[in-house]
């Protein structure tokens, strides 16, 4: 979902201005993005949910409430699964392992992949050569096939599943920040910094890491998507999530056998993932647009 635009983040990374809060730039061409700001008010709207977890459903999410496969009704707004559970329950239960699983996924793969593009990017020689290699040689994987291989290595498991994804994110992170960091080494205020004596470690996290950060967080918003459909395909595949865990892809996969006769045990859980997922892909679209106004899309 994320490919596209993140190349052409890659071909153009930018530099962002200093943030002055509600009143920056960026923020104000954000806030002109029509369906970036719907979208992001989407994935807040799930974020809320997520956090108040079983607070607000109306059943327990895996418990038998009702007889199996009875159709969308004013009981039950989802219908009702294999087993009785409530399917409106459990899709919105759900939302908490897919959104922690995307931001934890991004985050085990963002963090080390800055850090191993900031050194190649702004070290070079040997060091530069050892790093791209290593990501061009974990990029040529698909990220599912990446995912597949961590998998089947650590064990079936949503916390597996998340090292995996995390994992597969790490080289498109570390080009994004070295595409960044060889163009922002050679700006005037960091040769200022290196004549006056800093030292490389605080020239990279003070002055050029830090103005580094527009893609990285475009990027970050795009993988979040991305990896909870990684994610919620390897549970519908049995390689995730494992019963009764009310998660997004493995609901899916428990109603395909009687997807004629109860359609709604799959396509609700699946209507979830597409929503967060295509939100993900508008913010992050948007905000690439606001941080460069070469490439504004006035929503």
């Amino acid at each position: 979902m994320a490919g596209p635009v993140a190349s052409e983040a890659l071909a153009a990374p930018v530099v962002a201005p200093a943030s002055r809060g509600l009143r920056a730039p960026w923020v104000r061409r954000f806030l002109r993005n029509k369906g970036a700001v719907a979208s992001l008010l989407v994935l807040l709207a799930w974020c809320v949910v997520a956090l108040l977890g079983t607070r607000v459903v109306p059943y327990d999410p895996t418990e038998t409430v009702d007889l199996a496969r009875q159709p969308p009704s004013a009981t039950y707004w989802f219908g009702t699964d294999l087993l009785g559970r409530d399917v409106f329950s459990r899709v919105l239960v759900g939302s908490q392992i897919s959104l922690w699983l995307g931001f934890i996924s991004v985050t085990l793969g963002a963090v080390p992949g800055v850090f191993l593009g900031l050194i190649a990017g702004y070290k070079g020689g040997w060091w530069d050569t050892v790093i791209s290699r290593c990501m061009d040689a974990l990029l040529a994987f698909p990220s599912i096939l990446l995912a597949l291989v961590v998998i089947v290595a650590l064990g079936t498991s949503i916390e597996n599943v998340m090292i995996a994804v995390g994992i597969a994110t790490v080289p498109q992170y570390a080009r994004l920040v070295r595409g960044s960091v060889l163009s922002i080494k050679q700006l005037p205020y960091v040769e200022a910094a290196r004549v006056v004596g800093n030292r490389p470690w605080r020239i990279m996290l003070r002055h050029v890491l830090v103005n580094a950060y527009a893609p990285v967080v475009v990027l970050s918003t795009l993988q979040i998507g991305n990896a909870i459909l990684i994610g919620s395909g390897l549970s519908f595949l049995g390689l995730g999530a494992q019963p009764p865990t009310p998660e997004w892809g493995l609901m899916s996969a428990e109603g395909r056998e009687v997807l004629k006769r109860a359609w709604w045990i799959s396509t609700f859980p699946g209507l979830a993932i597409l929503t967060v997922v295509v939100a993900c892909n508008l913010v992050g679209d948007g905000l690439r647009s606001a941080f460069d106004p070469r490439m504004r899309v006035e929503g």
